[in-house]
């Protein structure tokens, strides 16, 4: 989420810290802004802030004996002017003011469409008299850029589901803008998950199978996240494929781990923190396709139909229940480890 743009060591700030790393590191990502202090990210000042220090928190083990983090923007710049002498901080700023420009947009931006900005930023731009969608992605992040640039094309050639390419540089893809017609629904602020129409279930195996035919493995995929339906047409499309990969050959749907998870001996590129090493299916799935994983890929529209009326509510009901407990299971662990890496020097 961070790129370290210099360190230094810490002995200067030893003696008010209550661990004994031997070094800090100045991080930055140019695609974030200041945000006005939330509740929900106590006790760091802004919630991309309080994302950041829980997923350091959970890829490192004894994180709370051996990392802190600032608190806010302003904490962390002056903890960087006690680390860095004149010239250190002299280069600094020209890193940081050089990240920020190689990720200036080359078109009329008309909205930020960006989720996380962790690898790349997502904008709606003006496009001639029409619209499209710009992904700039991070120096970091040129990798998942090449997966998704192939993927859409390789895939694109024989599927309309992924999204057309309309220009490329050299770390931004231009696409063409797809209107949604798949909203979201929620209820006192909690999303809904409601089953895809049958037709577009059905279109989104088929593009499954596709993809594993071809070899491909379309990891991040998922009914929850980035499946769309075109108002145009009202057929099934689909965005974001940082993540696509090449399998060995061609693999059975079932094993793929889009469907099925990502073994830890697998040597792929995959989403930090996103359940991708357990079976995402009953969670990510499931719920927007109404159908277990078989059925999912191998029922007759009528069983398939059948299965949704009949069955569907009932294991929805239990879904929910389980969502409660892992929802505030999720908050209590994220609200430890945040707590247990927040910077406590007088900064």
């Amino acid at each position: 989420m961070f790129a370290v743009v210099a360190d230094g060591r810490l002995e200067a700030l030893a003696d008010e810290l209550d661990i004994a790393p031997e070094r800090a590191v100045v991080a930055f990502n140019p695609l974030l802004q200041a945000e006005a202090a939330t509740a929900r990210a106590r006790p760091f000042h802004s919630e991309e802030v309080a994302r950041a220090a829980h997923l350091l928190a959970s890829l490192t083990e004894e994180s709370g004996r051996l990392l802190r983090v600032t608190r806010s923007e302003a904490e962390a710049e002056a903890v960087a002017r006690r680390l860095l002498d004149g010239p250190a901080w002299a280069a600094l700023d020209a890193a940081v003011e050089a990240r920020r420009a190689e990720m200036a947009s080359a078109y009329p931006v008309l909205a930020d469409l960006s989720r996380f900005k962790y690898r790349a930023k997502v904008e709606r731009v003006r496009y001639g008299e029409a619209t499209a969608v710009l992904k700039t992605y991070r120096r970091n992040a040129r990798d998942a850029m090449a997966r998704e640039a192939g993927f859409a094309r390789e895939i694109g050639r024989l599927s309309d589901v992924p999204p057309r390419i309309l220009e490329q540089t050299d770390n931004a893809l231009l696409f063409e803008d797809i209107d949604n017609a798949l909203r979201v629904r929620r209820i006192l602020g909690l999303r809904v998950p409601l089953p895809l129409p049958l037709a577009r279930v059905r279109e989104l195996a088929e593009f499954v199978r596709l993809c594993c035919a071809q070899g491909f493995d379309a990891i991040d995929l998922t009914p929850r996240d980035n499946v769309l339906i075109d108002a145009e047409t009202g057929r099934l499309r689909a965005i974001d494929f940082e993540f696509a990969t090449r399998r060995d050959g061609p693999v059975r749907p079932e094993e793929s781990y889009c469907l099925s998870g990502v073994p830890a001996s697998a040597q792929v590129a995959r989403p930090l923190l996103n359940a991708m090493e357990e079976d995402p299916y009953p969670s990510k799935w499931r719920p927007y396709t109404g159908l277990s994983k078989r059925s999912f890929l191998r029922d007759p529209p009528w069983l398939q139909h059948l299965k949704r009326v009949a069955l569907h509510p009932f294991w929805l009901v239990g879904f929910a229940a389980g969502a409660m407990v892992r929802r505030r299971r999720h908050r209590a662990t994220r609200g430890e480890n945040i707590d247990a890496v927040a910077w406590r020097g007088r900064g």
